[in-house]
């Protein structure tokens, strides 16, 4: 399905469910998850594929992968210790230090890229404490910067991408992707989820996070 092929087709209320209102606790699981669905991906990508642009700005695909490793990784007080590091090279303009972290992690072979990424899905199950919803959201919008972006298709668990999305329409300054909800229930074919109220618009889980985060727009009659 593409961004413009958003349907309106009525289909049966009861067969989609709603995002539990919490959102916090832990979510290693599901971050694990993921993430070593998104290295499996990523593994089957060719070198073409790996420079091709994401969906997250000016990166490539490797720089999402790049950023990923370096942001779910690294522990809090060395993810910090080198941001500082940074400041040198890009002074404190914030996402241009963040833009050279992953560049500086995707300079690696793509075979070591993939293999780190399975690791830090496996140190999630193993305890590593950062596992709340941001982190979660972290692994589930750049695993769709990457899919979407190639046109790949990517399932992961409605839970996880049902939990994002509804955390996404509480955060502030939203912008207008984020009002959407406020005025359409969005409901994900694919992951038989749905957010918002009001008049319903179709599409599967991937477009609605990448709209809900600024990536695209869904088509709204």
């Amino acid at each position: 399905m593409t961004p413009d092929s958003a349907s309106e087709q009525p289909l049966s209320n009861a067969s989609f469910s709603r995002p539990a209102s919490r959102t916090s606790g832990d979510w290693s699981a599901h971050i694990a998850t993921t993430l070593d669905r998104l290295a499996d991906t990523l593994d089957r990508l060719d070198d073409e594929q790996w420079e091709a642009p994401s969906m997250c700005g000016d990166w490539r695909v490797r720089d999402v992968a790049g950023h990923l490793i370096w942001r779910l990784g690294l522990n809090s007080s060395d993810m910090v210790g080198s941001a500082f590091a940074s400041i040198g090279r890009k002074g404190f303009n914030f996402n241009r230090i963040v833009a050279q972290l992953a560049r500086d992690e995707a300079a690696a072979p793509t075979p070591v890229l993939v293999e780190q990424l399975r690791e830090i899905a496996s140190s999630k199950l193993a305890g590593d404490h950062r596992n709340g919803i941001i982190e979660l959201t972290e692994a589930v919008v750049h695993a769709y910067d990457v899919t979407e972006a190639l046109g790949l298709q990517l399932r992961l668990s409605p839970r996880s991408t049902g939990s994002v999305a509804l955390a996404r329409t509480k955060m502030p300054f939203g912008g207008k992707a984020v009002k959407l909800a406020s005025k359409r229930s969005l409901r994900a074919t694919d992951a038989r989820w749905q957010i918002g109220s009001g008049p319903t618009l179709d599409a599967t889980a991937g477009e609605i996070i990448m709209h809900l985060f600024g990536r695209r727009r869904l088509a709204v009659n």
